[in-house]
């Protein structure tokens, strides 16, 4: 029965990236129910990396991670992982306080940006209704990331420090006995030293097959359509479009408008599909805010987006067991958080010194820790 020093379960941008960290020193071995890496969340995320984005703990981490996505390792990649786009965030009224608290935020973590009167931000992007707002941010630095090379330069990399990856395996059978966590899949029997769960929608049950506590991860359907852009218009020179209410974003794509209701619809483990509603939604409020017109829906996906209670990182040990460690909850923002939370949950993992973006981009790893949770009610 072959041994290994860590376990990872799943194949995401988590889980490829951590077992990259891991394999650098260690003997790893990933396995994935799915037959592809990155085939639920992942691959039907938005892609960018967008710092004013998501709850302040991802936030941090997606700042620490820019220097990865702008100069990977020698290999990783055959062409720059990172395309500008810029990104722009409206408000209205009741948001403006908001919106100058993320400002400060940004600024603290030495991200560039420009506050901006609605009007003048419109210019940035001319199908906006400004009227509807009263000020936004721009931040020059948002990108869209190429997902695809992003995990297969994961993947090739930590092959090439031994990874062993089983795709179509499932993780049904974990049990801790003699010092060791003991996985029963039908392809093979394995052990390993140590367990990281980066099983997305599935983190909790995989904990519960553990026979440890869950979190209260929970994961939600977001919808996401692709539409023609006015005619004549050139959406290339468009940033990613954000109503800091979280009621639309859209950016371009291919040449055409990508754009989502942002919705947040509870919803069981599964392989997501798009709900007729949530897309009539999705081009309700995309006529609403702006002058476009959705005339044919050209595509129309879904992906889950996972959620602690409090939104922020689950990232570290299990408080009653130290060989089981989380990295999870990453509620949408995963690829962009990638490098540096990998980084960090595989020095927690194998009790290495922190990474230096911990003191220098201010993470609290109190406020990470999946023990944080210790005592709720499952």
């Amino acid at each position: 029965m072959p041994h290994f020093d860590y376990l990872v379960i799943g194949g995401g941008a988590a889980g490829l990236s951590v077992a990259y960290e891991l394999a650098k020193v260690a003997a790893v071995v990933l396995v994935e129910r799915e037959i592809a890496p990155g085939y639920h969340s992942t691959g039907r995320s938005a892609a960018v990396i967008a710092e004013n984005y998501g709850p302040l703990g991802w936030r941090t981490l997606v700042t620490a991670s820019r220097p990865f996505f702008e100069a990977p390792p020698a290999g990783f990649a055959d062409h720059p992982l990172l395309h500008r786009i810029g990104a722009l965030y409206f408000a209205g009224r009741d948001d403006e306080a908001g919106l100058v608290e993320s400002a400060r935020a940004l600024e603290q973590r030495n991200v560039e940006y420009r506050l901006l009167p609605a009007g003048e931000a419109r210019a940035l992007c001319p199908v906006v209704k400004a009227d509807d707002f009263s000020m936004a941010l721009l931040e020059p630095g948002c990108a869209d990331i190429d997902a695809h090379a992003l995990l297969q330069g994961y993947l090739r990399l930590a092959r090439a420090n031994g990874l062993n990856v089983l795709l179509a395996t499932e993780a049904a059978s974990l049990e801790r006995r003699g010092g060791r966590w003991h996985l029963a899949t039908p392809e093979m029997d394995l052990t390993a030293s140590a367990v990281v769960n980066t099983a997305g929608a599935w983190a909790d049950e995989v904990a519960r097959r553990a026979g440890l506590q869950p979190k209260g991860l929970l994961p939600y359907r977001r919808t996401a359509i692709t539409f023609d852009p006015p005619a004549g218009a050139d959406v290339r020179g468009w940033p990613m479009t954000f109503d800091v209410a979280q009621n639309w974003y859209f950016k371009p794509e291919a040449g055409r408008v990508m754009a989502s209701p942002v919705d947040k619809t509870a919803t069981e483990p599964c392989d997501a599909a798009p709900e007729e509603f949530d897309v009539a939604v999705a081009i309700d409020r995309i006529e609403r805010a702006t002058t476009m017109s959705v005339a044919r829906v050209h595509s129309k996906w879904a992906g889950l987006r996972t959620f602690a209670p409090d939104e922020q990182p689950v990232i570290g040990a299990d408080p009653d067991e130290p060989s089981f460690f989380w990295l999870a909850g990453q509620g949408g923002n995963g690829v962009m958080g990638a490098p540096a939370a990998a980084e960090l949950a595989a020095a927690i993992a194998t009790g290495s010194n922190l990474p230096e973006f911990v003191a220098r981009c201010g993470v609290d790893l109190d406020a990470i820790a999946p023990g944080r949770f210790q005592g709720r009610k499952a």
